[in-house]
C-alpha cells in the first residue's frame, strides 16, 4: 500500500529555492512509491521586498482554504512554513485539522529568521505562534547552524539536517565543466535582485573598480524587484550585462561562462542559497558572506568571504581575487569535485523519505 503525504507549500511560481525544493520533494517522493498530493499556497508571479508585511493582496491566499480537505486523505503533512507571524498564522487551519485528525506532521525550514522573528513577538501573537509551531512532529531545516529556529518547538531528536541540492536536469557533463575557462575573471551574480542579496554593493563596487580602469568581464541574472529600481547603475555599467530571468540552458550556459559567482547577501531570511551550491558544481570560485547557513556549506577552501553590508570589504576582496587569481583558480575547480559529489537531488531526496518515515514510525 503506497504511503500518502501532502506537501503544503510554494510551487513554482516566482523563481524562489523553497518552490524548486517542493517540486523537487514531491517528484523525487512520487518515483520512490509515494502517493503524492500538492497544495499550492503560491498567490502571486511576483518577487517583492516587502517580506512579512500584510497587504490585501496577499488575501488571497484564503483559496488555498478551498482544498484543505485533502488533508484527510493523507498520512503525513509536509508543510514549508512562513518564517514571519503573518506567514506562519496563515498555515494555522492546515496545522490545526492535521492535528484533529491525528496526522503526522514535518516542518520544513528555509531560512534563518524564524528565531528572530519569534524572539521580537509578545503577548498574545508570542502565545499563538508558538501553539502552531509546537503541533509539529518533526522538524527539518537546511544545516547545523540552523537548528535553533526549531529548537524552541521541536525536540531535538526530531530536528533533522538535510542539506539543499542541485537539480540533475541543470547538471551538464563533467567534461565539459572542466574546460571551463579561467585566462581571465567572469563575475557573475545569479538570484532575486534584492538590495538584502547585495547586489546594490556590488554594482558600485563594479562602478568603482571601473573608474580605476579595472574592467571585468560581468553578468547579472535574477528577477528585478519592486522597491530596489537598479537600471540606471546598470546603464551605467558597459562592462555589465543584464541577463534577466534565466533557467534551463540559459542558467547552464551562466553556470558555465563565468568562474567567480559573487553573493554579498545580508538577507534577513537567508537559509542555504542553492545559487552558491549550482556555482561550486559548475567550478567556480564563491565570494559570499558568512550569513545564515552559508558556512556549513562552504568555508575558506571554497569560498572568499566578505564583511556583511561593506562596499570597502568587498572591494578589497575582489582586488585580493584579482591579484591571485592563478592560485585561487584551484579553488574552483575543487568545488566542483565537491559540489557535483555532495549536493546530488538523489541524496536529497532519500534524506526527505528517511525524515518522513522516521516521524511515521515506518
Amino acid at each position: 500500500m503506497k504511503r500518502k503525504i501532502l506537501i503544503i507549500g510554494p510551487f513554482p511560481g516566482p523563481p524562489k529555492g523553497i518552490s524548486l525544493s517542493n517540486k523537487v520533494v514531491s517528484e523525487g517522493l512520487a518515483v520512490k512509491g509515494w502517493k503524492v498530493a500538492e497544495l499550492n499556497t503560491e498567490q502571486s508571479d511576483k518577487v517583492n521586498s516587502e517580506i512579512g508585511t500584510f497587504s490585501f493582496q496577499k488575501l488571497a491566499f484564503l483559496k488555498t482554504y478551498l482544498e484543505i480537505y485533502k488533508i484527510f486523505a493523507a498520512d503525513i503533512v509536509y508543510i514549508t512554513i512562513g518564517i514571519t507571524f503573518f506567514g506562519v498564522i496563515k498555515y494555522a487551519p492546515f496545522i490545526i485539522l492535521s492535528k484533529f485528525l491525528n496526522k503526522k506532521t514535518v516542518v520544513h525550514l528555509h531560512s534563518d529568521h524564524l528565531k528572530t522573528e519569534y524572539k521580537s513577538l509578545a503577548g498574545l501573537k508570542r502565545k499563538i505562534f508558538k501553539k502552531l509551531m509546537t503541533s509539529f512532529d518533526s522538524g527539518i531545516v537546511l544545516s547545523e547552524s540552523l537548528r535553533d529556529n526549531l529548537t524552541p518547538f521541536v525536540v531535538n531528536d526530531s530536528i533533522f539536517e538535510v542539506y539543499n541540492f542541485v537539480e540533475d536536469k541543470l547538471m551538464i557533463s563533467e567534461e565539459t565543466i572542466l574546460n571551463k575557462d579561467y585566462a581571465e575573471i567572469r563575475l557573475f551574480f545569479l538570484s532575486n535582485l534584492l538590495e538584502e542579496k547585495g547586489i546594490n554593493i556590488l554594482l558600485n563596487v563594479i562602478k568603482k573598480l571601473n573608474r580605476e580602469g579595472t574592467i571585468l568581464k560581468i553578468k547579472i541574472a535574477g528577477n528585478k524587484i519592486q522597491g530596489n529600481n537598479i537600471d540606471l547603475i546598470l546603464e551605467e555599467l558597459e562592462n555589465v550585462e543584464y541577463l534577466g530571468v534565466v533557467s534551463g540552458k540559459l542558467k547552464q550556459d551562466l553556470l558555465l561562462w563565468g568562474n567567480i559567482f559573487c553573493l554579498p547577501t545580508f538577507f534577513s531570511m537567508e537559509g542555504q542559497p542553492i545559487s552558491i551550491l549550482e556555482a561550486m558544481s559548475f567550478n567556480n570560485l564563491i565570494l559570499t558572506t558568512n550569513h545564515a547557513g552559508i558556512s556549513d556549506i562552504c568555508g575558506d577552501e571554497n569560498a572568499v568571504f566578505c564583511i556583511k553590508k561593506s562596499e570597502e570589504d568587498l572591494y578589497i576582496k575582489l582586488k585580493f581575487i584579482i591579484s591571485n587569481w592563478s592560485e585561487l583558480q584551484l579553488k574552483a575547480v575543487s568545488n566542483g569535485i565537491y559540489g557535483r559529489s555532495t549536493f546530488t537531488e538523489s541524496r536529497f531526496i532519500t534524506a526527505i523519505e528517511e525524515v518522513l518515515l522516521t516521524t511515521i514510525g515506518a
